[in-house]
């Protein structure tokens, strides 16, 4: 989240620079949404949640027509809520005292974005509506936490993550917003989105209990149902402009000057005076290099990532 804060801000010093263009090369947009589960996911009382969106738009086509299209990419995230269990025994009897256990979903997209707008970059209001496809991911995931930290310094880590569910499916669906002409250099947008999506598998907090008489914790009551989400937004979105360059002046001299001052006077008779001959003098060059090749230093090889994984 930290590095998120940091791209923003960049990315808005950036475009600042950029005030005084007259025309729009592209749109960088940034939001928060509200994600609702609809369908089957709300059927199963699917938790609700809060999160980001970033989206990239190219410039409008045609550019100066009131009715005009767009095409980009957006990705979404939404924290769906979270669920604690404490003071749950371990099994190793030399780590002391308990831990927690906090159960999370989360949601994730990635989508091809068509936009059609009913306004052009002169206009405040810009009425919108845009068409996406693409993936849609579903995961509950599992944190494993000392409540004794201090008292354990023996052990590696204090905290163990596990994804639980996890489901990866194609959604479709369609928006309507209006965006609003701020300067230019931002606009503020709201709308709404709705995607449909495949049926899969999703676990809802409430859905996640603890065994009763035990420290451990059930995560198998999950259900196969259709995904389908609605995303309520507002952001705002950055005009990115083309840079123009102020021309250098040149440092060649004018084509009408003459270009050697070398002539011949037909008027003068020829002389039969001898023309003395000087031989310019040459100072022998020294080469840098070395009469052999050039060797490349010597440098380590990197070890490179390092791949892993398996299943959830």
């Amino acid at each position: 989240m930290r590095s998120l804060k940091n791209s923003l801000f960049v990315l808005c010093a950036v475009t600042s620079l950029y005030a005084n263009a007259q025309e729009s090369k592209g749109y960088l947009g940034i939001g928060f949404h509200t994600a609702c589960p609809q369908s089957e996911l709300k059927d199963i009382k699917y938790d609700n949640g809060y999160g980001v969106n970033v989206s990239y738009l190219s410039s409008r086509y045609p550019s100066k027509s009131m009715l005009n299209v767009q095409a980009g990419v957006q990705l979404d995230f939404a924290n769906m809520q979270s669920k604690k269990f404490e003071n749950l025994e371990l099994s190793d009897p030399n780590i002391i005292g308990t831990a927690t256990i906090t159960a999370t979903n989360s949601m994730y997209a990635t989508m091809g974005v068509m936009r059609l707008n009913w306004g052009t970059d002169d206009d405040k209001f810009v009425p919108y509506v845009n068409f996406l496809i693409g993936n849609r991911q579903y995961n509950t995931r599992q944190r494993l936490e000392l409540d004794e930290i201090s008292r354990n310094p023996g052990y590696q880590t204090d905290t163990t993550t596990r994804r639980i569910v996890h489901t990866s499916r194609l959604h479709y669906g369609a928006g309507i917003g209006c965006s609003y002409r701020l300067n230019k250099s931002f606009s503020l947008e709201s709308g709404i989105t709705y995607t449909f999506g495949d049926k899969g598998a999703a676990l809802p907090l409430r859905n996640i209990q603890q065994v009763e008489g035990t420290s451990q914790v059930d995560f198998s009551d999950y259900k196969i149902v259709r995904t389908d989400i609605l995303l309520l937004n507002v952001g705002f979105r950055i005009h990115l402009f083309q840079q123009y360059q102020t021309p250098q002046e040149s440092t060649y001299s004018s084509p009408e000057a003459p270009t050697s001052t070398r002539y011949k006077d037909v008027n003068t008779p020829r002389t039969n005076t001898p023309t003395r001959t000087t031989t310019p003098r040459t100072t022998p060059t020294t080469s840098t290099r070395s009469s052999g090749s050039i060797k490349t230093p010597i440098s380590t090889k990197g070890a490179g990532a390092v791949k892993g994984g398996g299943k959830g």
